[in-house]
């Protein structure tokens, strides 16, 4: 396990800083129960300095969607994990995303970030969500509401980046993209090391996730890596099927690097460009990856791929580790581009383990205690 772990640090708060030449400096702010999480995303919002929001370890069940919606063009990072120490709340940072969770408890939309400069803005934000979960999200199909764990937005002209780091998304549903939906006009949307399952839309398509990117400053349009998707549900939609839904416009690219699909209805992966709204069409890539089956309009060119069984803990009960005999260990990609990962799994254990990385949300620590005499 690992403490005082600075997402500030860790993830390049630092170098935004200096980088986006924002006024004022970095706000924390720290929330122990819905009320504060709330009066910190609200506050966060309105402020036009870089920030972060540091969830100590707990339930969070708010009776209304939580929600940052900002005009400025500050960066921030929302961060579970966190635990007192003494009389000091948010003092330390354990590395497990299951301790921090955030739960709609199947009534409500869990999560809302949005980015909506009233004009042009002279450079765009970073959102991050690192190290918690988001589950039991309900966005009400009869009135079409997208991402019922988690919706991410942006509109503007401007490159604007999502994060998702070591983030569980479970048991959501919404009308489109169940467990999430992820927009942005100009930008990256990058998930890393983080775990979607049993997430469903009830009446369309991508139980999973919904990813657009129309355009951006650089090629990386979609970027997920070491991340699990699994039992993804819904009746598909005009071929697109139940894991996740990417569309990548002219210029742009979606990269899946180390990433494991595992029993999606209909498709794993469903790739469209962006023609139809002038934007044109993107590429697509896996490598070191697991996919089923790929749909859509833009083809996915594959290199190293992996097929079998992954080999699962116990996948009926979201325990997606890989088992000490399974196939896939360190047979992931050593290097992972945009930006590269935290240091730990999704259980907070070390990321990297007997020389290789092994592909999925989690890092096997006991394989070389069985198998180090030969025993293979």
């Amino acid at each position: 396990m690992h403490s005082q772990l600075s997402p500030l640090a860790r993830l390049g708060m630092a170098v935004l800083i200096g980088a986006a030449a924002s006024t004022g400096h970095a706000a924390v702010y720290c929330a122990t129960n819905v009320s504060e999480l709330q009066a910190a995303l609200t506050a966060a919002a309105n402020s036009p300095t870089d920030d972060e929001i540091k969830i100590q370890q707990g339930i969070y069940a708010p009776s209304q969607q939580l929600l940052y919606n900002s005009p400025n063009p500050g960066w921030v990072f929302l961060t579970g994990g966190w635990v007192q120490n003494g009389a000091t709340n948010c003092a330390q940072q354990v590395g497990t995303a299951a301790s921090t969770l955030l739960t709609g408890s199947g009534v409500t939309k869990v999560l809302g970030m949005f980015f909506n400069p009233p004009g042009s803005v002279p450079f765009g934000p970073r959102y991050g969500v690192q190290n918690l979960s988001i589950r039991d999200g309900f966005g009400n199909p009869a009135t079409f509401q997208r991402g019922g764990g988690l919706q991410m937005f942006s509109g503007a002209d401007i490159q604007v980046e999502f994060w998702l780091d070591n983030v569980i998304v479970a048991n959501n549903s919404g009308y489109f993209g169940g467990g999430a939906d992820l927009y942005v006009r100009r930008g990256l949307i990058r998930v890393v090391n983080s775990l979607f399952a049993d997430n469903s839309a009830p009446t369309t398509a991508f139980g999973h996730f919904s990813a657009i990117s129309l355009a951006g400053d650089g090629p990386n349009g979609v970027l997920i890596a070491n991340s699990t998707f699994a039992n993804g549900s819904c009746p598909g939609s005009g071929g697109r099927g139940c894991g996740i839904g990417v569309t990548v416009g002219g210029g742009m690219r979606l990269d899946l690097v180390n990433t494991l699909f595992f029993n999606n209805a209909v498709s794993d992966v469903n790739i469209e460009g962006a023609t139809a709204s002038g934007f044109g069409n993107g590429v697509a890539f896996a490598d070191y990856s697991r996919i089923g089956t790929a749909s859509g309009t833009i083809p996915l060119s594959q290199t190293n791929p992996l097929t079998g069984d992954p080999r699962f803990v116990d996948s009926a009960n979201q325990d997606f580790r890989l088992r000490d005999d399974s196939p896939f260990l360190n047979l992931g990609l050593g290097t992972i581009p945009i930006y590269g990962f935290l240091g730990y799994d999704l259980g907070g254990s070390l990321r990297t383990r007997f020389g290789a990385l092994d592909p999925g949300a989690w890092e096997n620590q006991t394989w070389d205690i069985i198998f180090a005499n030969g025993f293979q």
